[in-house]
């Protein structure tokens, strides 16, 4: 599929991100200083400058909801660099757990460092990222509320991380039990990023939770489509491969979704057994896959779920063009081929 050109949300607030980014992670040759400017995509595995970055989609939606809210991107800036310092510190400790030793095109951090290295890696970025979160230049009771929110969303992300690697040795799982996995684990923390945006920016708790539930219904939609990609996608595009979750033997919604399916699910079943999957029986899972038409199955769920924040976001009271650019990141996410 064709990659939909980016909105300007997301290219508009990369200035001021990355600049608070760097300003929370510091310089200096520390090795976890010198690790957190390698996971952020600043630095190559030697040191030298690198532009690896990923999208910043959180912290865009923070800076994007204090505005929204009637505040300025400034409010927000520490919670927009909490947030994309969480999302990488869960994605050091997500390589550790699944065992992906690249990342973008790159190799993750325990690939280069080890696991115990890796784990390290990750507790800093998250000790980094409450630490920012906690010098918020705002009034007390916003910074109180928005690391509230922030801890919740950690919580729940580790609950989600649990519910996902409890599936590997399940043999049935339901895609309702896989969403409100998912919920958790990818949609806790693109809501939270709209909530800590919004309370730094002043926003009473109702408006700023209405924010958060669209980016919850707005991970659902990610998640489905970035499992699609992580089946039918191109790696070339993607940075990962298309075969790796399946040679784990993941339950990612493709293979939940065919799990149910009488003559796909026995397929599935059969290759998963097995205590290692050769190029064969990725391919017949796939086949699998495609026969149980997971593939759209997918897209439908993503769109679903993209049409579903939509209609959350109609019942905000905010002004129409702040709606129109959340309705735009809203479809980049599940349009998206990277």
């Amino acid at each position: 599929m064709p990659n939909p050109s980016v909105p300007s949300a997301l290219v508009r607030y990369r200035p001021a991100v990355e600049d608070a980014l760097r300003a929370a992670v510091g310089a200096g040759n520390d090795p976890l200083v010198r690790t957190a400017r390698y996971v952020l995509g600043w630095e190559d595995e030697s040191g030298r400058p690198s532009s690896a970055g990923g999208k910043r989609i959180r912290p865009a939606l923070c800076l994007l909801a204090a505005e929204a809210v009637g505040g300025t991107a400034d409010d927000a800036l520490a919670g927009a660099a909490a947030v994309e310092l969480v999302h990488n510190f869960s994605l050091v400790h997500d390589d550790v757990q699944d065992r992906d030793a690249e990342r973008h095109h790159r190799p993750t951090v325990w690939a280069l460092f080890g696991e115990a290295q890796a784990i390290n890696a990750g507790d800093f970025l998250f000790a980094l990222a409450v630490r920012t979160l906690a010098r918020a230049p705002v009034p007390s009771d916003r910074r109180t509320a928005a690391l509230d929110a922030l801890d919740r969303a950690v919580m729940e992300m580790i609950r989600g991380q649990w519910l996902d690697i409890s599936f590997e040795s399940r043999a049935e799982i339901s895609v309702d039990e896989y969403l409100e996995m998912v919920r958790g684990k990818t949609g806790a923390l693109l809501g939270a990023s709209l909530e800590v945006g919004a309370l730094l920016a002043g926003a009473d708790a109702s408006l700023a939770g209405g924010l958060r539930r669209w980016g919850e219904e707005i991970g659902l939609a990610f998640q489905a489509h970035d499992d699609y990609l992580g089946v039918w996608g191109d790696p070339e595009q993607t940075g990962k491969s298309n075969t790796s979750d399946i040679a784990r033997r993941k339950k990612t919604l493709p293979v939940v979704i065919a799990l149910g399916h009488p003559s796909a699910g026995p397929a599935v079943r059969e290759a998963y057994s097995k205590r290692e999957l050769t190029a064969d029986d990725i391919a017949a899972v796939v086949a699998a896959l495609e026969r149980a038409g997971a593939d759209g199955r997918c897209r439908e769920l993503a769109r679903r779920h993209e049409a579903r924040a939509r209609e959350l976001l109609d019942a905000l009271a905010l002004a129409p063009h702040w709606r129109e650019e959340l309705s735009a990141i809203g479809e980049f996410l599940v349009e998206r081929s990277s």
